[in-house]
């Protein structure tokens, strides 16, 4: 019998495909492999690699992965995640649904969800170190590295996706989810970090949020069937200054040093959850 952390993932082959040649997946004792050869491993730091050769991400390290998790286990986003546990309640799912999470970098969305709802938790993200972190610790969580153009899932295997702060793609999302699926997409409402924002202010082009007409662009290729926004500000302690400054893409490319995070006693967390269904036009 193969390791708990390995088991898990053989036991989720039938959901995949190779993302070489899109032929199905198949368990063999320690890997996932197609009939045409294609052959992953299952690292026995618990997570399915599916892009092998794959280099380091610029800006998405261990450490920017590692600061993220600090700020989730300090509760900023304990709000966020009781209003996605809620929308995926609303959905009444079936039993044992198979729940992805798009872009999950280091798991804590899925965690708390998967500890609440159960079901088939996947997370998925391009970036090795995330995943890395997100495997940390076990769990009944399913890890992998993949690429969310061309998401490793069969077609029309997936009850739910969820899609936090990170682009998507929806032809893909359209091509794995059941008919009756859905849709759970976070995006920055906006007081998002706007105490950060406020601080890096002269850095920025654009102090507040900007709309980039995401939910309309949702809209082009999905049915929109609701959404609801969620706001919570925080008291923020000087470590958790420095975490939040390396984690948010606020400062991406920012000397962070000039900053006076002294100055961060409190952050925001201000999101708008969209919920779509797969067209039927």
């Amino acid at each position: 019998m193969a390791r708990p952390g390995i088991q898990k993932h053989l036991d989720i082959a039938r959901l995949l495909r190779c993302p070489l040649c899109a032929e199905s997946l198949h368990a063999t004792a320690c890997s996932v492999r197609c009939t045409r050869g294609h052959d992953f491993a299952i690292s026995s730091k618990g997570f399915l690699n599916l892009i092998p050769q794959q280099g380091a991400l610029k800006g998405y390290d261990e450490a920017f992965f590692a600061s993220r998790q600090r700020v989730m286990e300090a509760g900023y986003y304990r709000a966020l995640n009781e209003a996605l546990i809620q929308a995926l309640e609303d959905l009444n799912l079936s039993e044992n649904p198979v729940i992805i999470d798009a872009g999950c970098g280091e798991g804590s969305h899925l965690k708390a969800i998967a500890s609440r709802l159960g079901g088939t938790c996947i997370g998925i993200d391009i970036a090795k170190d995330a995943v890395r972190c997100a495997a940390r610790g076990g769990g009944a969580e399913r890890w992998l590295v993949a690429d969310l153009a061309n998401m490793p899932m069969q077609d029309h295997s997936v009850d739910v996706i969820l899609n936090v702060f990170t682009p998507a793609n929806y032809a893909e999302f359209q091509r794995i989810l059941k008919p009756n699926g859905a849709l759970v997409k976070v995006v920055p409402a906006p007081g998002h970090m706007y105490e950060l924002r406020q601080l890096a202010g002269c850095n920025l082009s654009h102090v507040d949020v900007q709309d980039h007409g995401v939910a309309e662009h949702l809209t082009r290729h999905m049915d929109l069937a609701g959404r609801t926004r969620t706001t919570q500000t925080s008291a923020v302690t000087r470590e958790l200054a420095r975490d939040l400054a390396r984690m948010s893409p606020v400062t991406f490319g920012m000397d962070t040093q000039s900053l006076d995070l002294d100055a961060l006693t409190r952050i925001t967390v201000d999101a708008e959850i969209l919920i779509a269904r797969p067209s039927r036009r």
